[in-house]
């Protein structure tokens, strides 16, 4: 059997062309090359990141554990790991459950072993580091802290407390991408900072990132509070301008229809810390505080004047000296005191900075030249913004024409670039598909013609059912009709009417699909069991006309290698 195949391979062989041999060989490569590479694609596991930003040591001691456990793993860079998509939590639990990745700082662990034998300055070298480690893990827990390094310095001690030099830290911070630290924050590091280190003020711990800005420069108390409150003020002002400015935005938005107005506000604040106190007096409000009134009476019996020895008695009208005759004096005096107390009111007053002192608002609109018009939206504009005249605010509000050729321009061009880009792309798809029609019409027609010059090259070794059958129905047609051709015969005979031997494959196969009937010859006598396979051939023909066709070029090539 083998034999045979390696025959009619040679034969095969040997019919082809050399256009024809190059494209086979071509194709036996590459099935030969793509099918192990798909196979192991197929069956590569992908990998996803488990692990990124490592330092060195947590990278190394996590590589060794995923060894010992003989998990595959993928290095990208130094501190990136990436372990099998169906593995990455599984991998983090399991490093996790062993305390890494530890971060690339040490903390008071390191005491966890054996320090016997260790001298005074390693002890306090060693109590340094863990403390630097232990606030670099706590400072590392913020959220916009991707890494961060502390250094502390701790002078010896003097023995003078005026000698003594302060303590001092330095933090430097590497934000995550997209994520800032505020002035809140800063000030939270450092105080942090200055709380966990004995002898450490908050004005000497200096807070910078890795771009070498400086967030807290550790010049005292005083200079960061005033830094403080610049940063918070002029954060307010910005705040409230912003807000007016969207205020009045969104009415001209709505008034006029988006982009036909620009509006720009500037608002200054009064931060001056006022303590008033007023004391005045309502003299039309009187209450009475105090009332005294004196009166004396005196009276004399013996005819002579008398009376209190002094000028006040002999000048009118402090006292009345009467003479009576025989029956005497008389004396009598009235006094009267009534004092008032004036209506007095004092205030205190304190005044918080913030207060708005002036606000500058400039509004731009888009090609209105009604006055009236104009006039009405600065009215609205002023009410919504809270203009006030006294208090020195100034409202402009202007017309003029917006210039937007530049952006009709920039329009015109992301146009035409996105009609390129389109032009482009179904050009690319027309291509592509332009090529796999003709990759595939060439495929066709190189298996066609392969197909038609092996014909005469190969012979099936494993015979039809249908093929098998026809000897069988002419030794029955013989033994029923005596001499009698057999129905091979007769259908070879007439597919040598149909077609002459130079007569193609296709010719045949097109004269079957036309449904060119096979005449029937007459017998002396048929069999039924004949009458069925002839109508089994009739069915055969209808429905696979190609394997006829190739059938009759088989037997049309035997007869030419029997009569030749």
């Amino acid at each position: 059997m083998f034999r045979v195949l390696q025959q009619q391979f040679s034969r095969f062989w040997s019919q082809q062309s050399g256009t024809q041999r190059l494209i086979l060989i071509i194709l036996v490569i590459l099935a030969v090359v793509l099918i192990p590479l798909f196979v192991v694609w197929a069956t590569t596991p992908t990998y996803e990141v488990a692990f990124s930003g490592l330092s060195e040591a947590d990278a190394g001691q996590i590589v060794e554990q995923l060894n010992s456990d003989n998990t595959p793993y993928k290095l990208r860079g130094s501190g990136t790991i990436m372990v099998p998509s169906n593995q990455v939590y599984e991998v983090r639990l399991k490093m996790a459950r062993q305390g890494l990745p530890e971060g690339g700082t040490v903390g008071f662990e390191i005491f966890n072993g054996n320090t016997l034998g260790m001298t005074e300055f390693s002890q306090r070298v060693n109590y340094q580091q863990a403390i630097e480690g232990e606030l670099e893990r706590t400072i590392g827990s913020l959220s916009a802290v991707q890494a961060v390094r502390v250094h502390i310095v701790i002078p010896e001690k003097s023995i003078l407390s005026s000698e003594q030099s302060p303590t001092t830290a330095s933090v430097t911070i590497m934000e995550k991408p997209g994520m800032s630290i505020d002035g809140s924050q800063v000030r939270a590091i450092t105080h942090l900072v200055a709380s966990s280190v004995e002898g450490l003020k908050p004005e000497n711990v200096v807070v910078v990132d890795v771009n070498g800005n400086m967030l807290a420069s550790g010049e005292g108390s005083d200079q960061s509070n005033l830094t403080t409150q610049t940063d918070s003020r002029r954060t307010a002002e910005l705040s409230a301008a912003d807000q007016i400015k969207k205020k009045v935005q969104d009415i001209l938005d709505k008034a006029l229809g988006p982009n036909k107005s620009v509006v720009q506000a500037d608002v200054s604040m009064d931060w001056t810390q006022r303590e008033t106190s007023r004391q005045s007096y309502d003299p039309d409000q009187s209450v009475i505080r105090s009332a005294q009134d004196v009166k004396e009476v005196y009276t004399t019996t013996n005819g002579s004047l008398e009376g209190v020895p002094g000028a006040t008695t002999n000048l009118p009208p402090a006292g009345t000296s009467t003479e009576s005759g025989s029956n005497g004096l008389s004396y009598t005096r009235t006094e009267s005191t009534i004092n008032y107390e004036v209506t007095e009111v004092q205030t205190h007053e304190v005044q918080v900075p913030g207060d708005i002192q002036r606000i500058s608002l400039s509004v731009l609109v888009d090609g209105i030249t009604d006055t009236q018009q104009l006039e009405t939206l600065q009215s609205v504009i002023a009410a919504a913004a809270g203009i006030d005249t006294n208090r020195g605010d100034n409202l402009a509000v202007q017309s003029l024409a917006f210039d937007r050729s530049y952006y009709q321009n920039q329009m015109t061009e992301v146009q035409k670039a996105e009609k390129q880009n389109m032009y482009f792309r179904y050009g690319e798809i027309g291509v592509a598909i332009l090529v796999f029609a003709l990759l595939f019409w060439y495929i066709l027609r190189v298996l066609k013609n392969l197909r038609l010059t092996s014909m005469t090259a190969w012979t099936p070794i494993m015979r039809p059912v249908s093929e098998m059958a026809l000897p069988m129905a002419g030794t029955q047609s013989k033994n029923s009709a005596g001499a009698g051709a057999p129905p091979a015969n007769l259908l070879q005979n007439h597919a040598a009417s149909v077609a002459p031997e130079s007569q193609s494959l296709n010719q045949l196969t097109q004269a079957i699909e036309n449904k060119k009937k096979i005449p029937k010859i007459e017998l002396p006598t048929i069999s039924p069991e004949f009458e069925q396979l002839q109508k089994t051939l009739d069915d055969v023909v209808d429905s696979d006309p190609t394997s006829i066709a190739e059938a009759i070029q088989l037997w049309l090539a035997d007869d030419e290698k029997q009569h030749g």
